[in-house]
């Protein structure tokens, strides 16, 4: 018995730090899924504090990990483990039930899960951690109580130091499509015998001279008896999921809405890309290497562009703290926002390939840039 407890606490220890890894690699990407979560819950309001909730979140599931793993105030971290699933299974069972968002999120970018397998997965690991709590006098430290704070404080600084470093600089491993060497348009493309989503299609017609409401299929319906039914609605309900692309909701447009996309993707010379999904809330604080940057790519005729979600009111009216003779173009915020986790960031784009990715932190030098120009 003491065995099981002992591989079950490691087991369980090891999945919470990859768990709290991934996400703390992109704290944004774990930002961006609480939104939505937010938006499907009607909790607007809780946006704002949806990074520092990502944060705390990601921290707990690493630091509790670490305890467990390292066997460091184990008990402690068994209560604490508890209290994480009892609020997360669920939650996952109602994303599982509603599908208000098509993937939780547990494991970020890395690892995608449907709704009803992260339920399950819940479920597991529910199932391990109550042969833990019933094993629980078993868990019992190998080091003093001094080593066991020293472990737990030194996770806690980790964790929070990790996702600090990401959130200011770029994450460190990038889970996501439009990652350094991917081909956009390459990633928009279906194999041609890729499965097709498939929906159950129900028929509503109400007849016209009981007032009944009733549901048909494609095949039954009753199109040629218009005296005694008449259409009302059609209702499609998806069965299965298709085959869908990595990258399928990339669309580039002019200010006026035309559609540029395949140019922008085809376009075979080298174009720097600042992207600032909102320009109102871009940190311009390195506003100097913006310019520099501009300049640098007006003496090797470089196009210099902005892919940004905001409006032309707003572009507008910050026009002046950016260099003159930018082109704008409008993307999708969320999409933007997945290109790079920066406002503003930069983007080397070449044939429709992702050279390279930077902070706006972190604008590299002309030595570098003339190596990833020639």
């Amino acid at each position: 018995m003491n065995a099981i407890i002992v591989i079950s606490r490691i087991l369980i220890g090891a999945l919470f730090v990859f768990s709290g890894f991934v996400k703390a690699v992109d704290p944004i990407g774990s930002q961006i899924k609480l939104e939505d979560y937010f938006e499907a819950m009607g909790l607007m309001s809780l946006e704002p504090q949806a990074l520092w909730m990502s944060m705390l979140l990601n921290t707990a599931e690493i630091v509790l990990g670490l305890m467990l793993f390292l066997n460091s105030y184990p008990k402690l971290a068994l209560y604490g483990s508890v209290a994480l699933m009892l609020f997360f299974t669920p939650l996952t069972f109602w994303l599982a039930v509603a599908n208000p968002v098509s993937d939780c999120g547990c494991f970020g970018d890395a690892i995608t899960l449907t709704n009803w397998q992260t339920f399950w997965k819940n479920i597991a690991i529910d199932g391990v951690l109550l042969l833990l709590y019933v094993g629980r006098k078993q868990l019992k430290p190998r080091v003093n109580s001094v080593k066991q704070f020293a472990i737990t404080t030194l996770s806690l600084l980790i964790a929070f130091g990790f996702q600090f470093y990401n959130l200011n600089n770029l994450p460190i491993i990038d889970f996501r499509p439009y990652k350094v060497g991917n081909n956009i348009a390459e990633l928009m493309k279906s194999p041609k015998d890729a499965p097709k989503d498939i929906y159950k299609t129900s028929l509503f017609y109400k007849n016209s001279k009981t007032g009944e409401r009733k549901e048909f299929t494609l095949e039954n319906a009753p199109y040629e008896d218009s005296l005694t039914w008449a259409y009302d609605t059609t209702i499609n309900i998806l069965v299965s999921k298709g085959y869908e692309p990595p990258i399928h909701d990339f669309k580039i447009t002019l200010l006026d809405g035309t559609d540029i996309t395949s140019q922008v993707l085809a376009d075979t010379t080298p174009v720097f890309i600042l992207v600032a999904y909102d320009l109102l809330l871009s940190d311009l604080s390195n506003s100097a290497d913006i310019y520099r940057l501009k300049q640098y790519a007006d003496s090797k005729n470089v196009g210099f562009v902005v892919f940004t979600a905001s409006g032309e009111t707003d572009i507008n009216s910050v026009k002046s703290q950016f260099p003159e003779g930018i082109p704008y173009f409008n993307a999708d915020k969320k999409v933007l926002r997945t290109i790079i986790r920066a406002n503003p960031g930069l983007v080397l784009l070449k044939g429709g390939t992702v050279v390279e990715k930077w902070h706006h932190r972190n604008i590299p030098e002309e030595k570098r840039l003339d190596k990833l120009l020639n």
